[in-house]
């Protein structure tokens, strides 16, 4: 009889967070009196399905580790590679060579600044990207109109023509896929010297479209240390940041 397939988190934490421009990386930032990690992984252990989260470090990063010694729900896997799909790439390899998911089990991808998640979408994700072939991801219809830009004389940028809006959307995570799926397209696309900037766009070269599953606004990755503040309104956290 066949094993049934489980459900774990992937939070890659390895990242310098350059943009955010803090002598720390913006996953330490606080909201309230938690960092924007803690809170990224909280989210997904919101769910009862996921067996565990496992946050993936740069190796030496003890101040990660120290945020979950104890907590036998999150595993810390010193395993960072130097983009952030070699992060998820070394994870996976990890997990899978060392059987402690399963080829079929299902990985949610979680960006370690998006502390805004919410149950019910996370919830909506799950029940709906399991019975997906390929899987599936949050995401928001783009609402604004978009320009393209040409840069023209002295460096101003002048609009060229407007892009039509109806079929696109804003990625968000979690992003859901089969652990072995997962591995092969991203090892593909690395190989090929595709650019990937989300988990999505590996397992779309192979031909499979993901399923869309609408996500919601508190939802949104803090990049930069503006957004820290917004997400800090969003959540209602009466602007309880700090960088």
């Amino acid at each position: 009889m066949a094993r049934t397939a489980k459900y774990f988190g992937l939070v890659p934490a390895g990242g310098a967070g350059r943009r955010f421009g803090s002598d720390f990386p913006k996953q330490y930032a606080l909201l309230g009196a938690t960092t924007v990690l803690e809170r990224s992984v909280q989210a997904l252990l919101a769910d009862p399905r996921l067996e565990k989260v496992f946050v993936v470090l740069a190796q030496g990063d003890m101040r990660g580790a120290a945020l979950f010694e104890g907590n036998s729900k999150v595993t810390c896997l010193p395993v960072a590679g130097e983009e952030r799909a070699n992060t998820v790439l070394n994870a996976l390899n990890h997990l899978l060579n060392n059987f402690i998911v399963n080829e079929t089990d299902w990985i949610l991808v979680h960006d370690a600044a998006r502390p805004g998640l919410n149950s019910v979408a996370l919830a909506t994700l799950i029940d709906q990207a399991s019975e997906h072939v390929a899987g599936g991801l949050l995401a928001m219809p783009v609402v604004d109109t978009l320009k393209k830009g040409n840069v023209a004389e002295e460096g101003e940028v002048v609009a060229q023509h407007t892009v039509p809006r109806s079929q696109l959307w804003t990625a968000q995570t979690p992003q859901m896929f089969r652990a072995q799926a997962l591995s092969l397209a991203i090892s593909e696309c690395l190989f090929k010297g595709v650019q990937l900037t989300d988990d999505a766009s590996a397992i779309e070269t192979m031909g499979i479209g993901p399923l869309i599953v609408p996500g919601h606004v508190e939802n949104m990755k803090i990049t930069v240390a503006d957004d820290l503040r917004v997400v800090a309104k969003l959540l209602d956290l009466n602007g309880e940041c700090s960088q």
